[in-house]
């Protein structure tokens, strides 16, 4: 078994095991691998959407924006690998 990339070990010790399942307690990846590549998309998309809404001029997209300057900063990403 494996902690979900975006919740880590505390959201495994919650009963939260998938960022894409709408129901707690339920796996919908069926790999670690599979995981992160659905990971690593939703921090690109995320990320993307963050810019725009800053293009637009939103100040509080335009803070995000400079807070998070990678996807790879968005949703647990800059977690320790416990493995």
């Amino acid at each position: 078994m494996f902690d979900c990339e975006a919740y880590g070990s505390e959201g495994t010790e919650m009963g939260v095991l998938c960022f894409q399942s709408p129901v707690s307690g339920k796996r919908v990846c069926g790999s670690r691998e599979e995981c992160e590549q659905v990971m690593t998309s939703q921090r690109q998309r995320v990320f993307r959407r963050i810019q725009e809404l800053s293009a637009a001029g939103g100040p509080e997209w335009e803070f995000l924006e400079q807070a998070f300057t990678s996807p790879e900063q968005l949703l647990g990403s800059d977690r320790d690998d416990d493995d």
